[in-house]
């Protein structure tokens, strides 16, 4: 398995650099820049501008530089809409915001989502089995956008249980209500998904001859069905979770938590490439890491996979 990490970790050099080129250049190709608008600034202005940036140089040159800051300084530079603020600035800011709430949503899913697909499958066809699989299915078809104003409309302005927005260092009451939002319909996937492959694989013949050999129910289930069952759900929670912990554009923009969602899209609007490229390279490297952990996490579940990566 070392061999196996090494080797995905040395994949992720070059495919990190493609991405940064491509990313480099079509931001370029995007009609504007970070300083025009609907009163152009004098050319001398201009001139001044563009050579406090580095923007008058080679697209070829600018890509060097900006690569070389990366390897060397770890640097993503200045931010061009944002005076004496660096890119490195607004991700120390904004994602620890982004990272409390995304992984307590991520905690809400599994914590959730699991046991609701287990007594699903365990009570197939039963009154709690279409309970639960009625309560995935409203839950899916609530995204983020739906959910989040319900929850305002109800839990703050209605019943004043909890507040409507902000952040204040991240205390509870400031975080339930977003990773609720961000995690509800990936919850109902999660229990969905429990339900269907712990159904398929108490079917297994190994299954029926643990039973046939008088082990308890529940040695049968937490020995031996859980875990392969787990396979499927670990899958998908591979991306979800570099979803959830980079946040999400709406909440960080419906709940004013100051995530790095709201970077992401004010860079957009002021075509600010630096912050659009850092925030890329970070959701890259975040895909990557947390893929890698999830294949080791499947590699450690299942011997075969294990034994294939030798």
């Amino acid at each position: 398995m070392l061999n196996y990490s090494l080797r995905r970790m040395m994949a992720v050099i070059p495919t990190l650099f493609i991405l940064i080129v491509i990313c480099f250049f079509l931001m370029r190709l995007a009609p504007g820049g970070p300083f025009t608008s609907e009163r152009p600034l004098p050319p001398a202005v201009m001139k001044n501008v563009l050579e406090r940036y580095g923007l008058d140089e080679p697209l070829y040159v600018q890509l060097w530089t900006y690569i070389k800051n990366i390897l060397f300084h770890f640097d993503f530079g200045p931010s061009f809409s944002q005076k004496d603020r660096t890119v490195n600035d607004l991700i120390a800011q904004g994602f620890p915001v982004t990272l409390t709430y995304g992984f307590f949503s991520a905690v809400f899913v599994l914590v959730l989502g699991i046991p609701l697909g287990v007594v699903a499958a365990l009570r197939h066809n039963s009154f709690w089995d279409y309970v639960m699989t009625g309560l995935a299915i409203f839950s899916q078809i609530f995204p983020n956008f739906v959910l989040a104003p319900i929850m305002v409309l109800l839990f703050t302005l209605s019943w004043g249980l909890l507040p409507g927005g902000g952040w204040n260092g991240g205390q509870w009451p400031y975080v339930i209500m977003p990773a609720v939002a961000l995690g509800t319909s990936y919850m109902a996937s999660v229990a969905r998904l429990t339900r269907g492959s712990l159904l398929e694989t108490l079917s297994a013949p190994y299954i029926r001859t643990a039973r046939a050999k008088g082990l308890p129910e529940r040695t049968v289930l937490w020995r031996h069905a859980l875990k392969p069952s787990l396979l499927p759900v670990i899958s998908y929670m591979g991306p979800v979770f570099v979803y959830m912990i980079t946040g999400s554009v709406f909440i960080d923009v419906f709940f004013s938590t100051g995530g790095i969602g709201q970077n992401f899209i004010d860079a957009a609007y002021t075509r600010d490439y630096s912050v659009i490229l850092g925030l890329a390279i970070l959701y890259s490297v975040l895909t990557f890491a947390l893929t890698l952990m999830v294949d080791l996490v499947y590699a450690w579940i299942d011997p075969k996979v294990r034994s294939g990566l030798k």
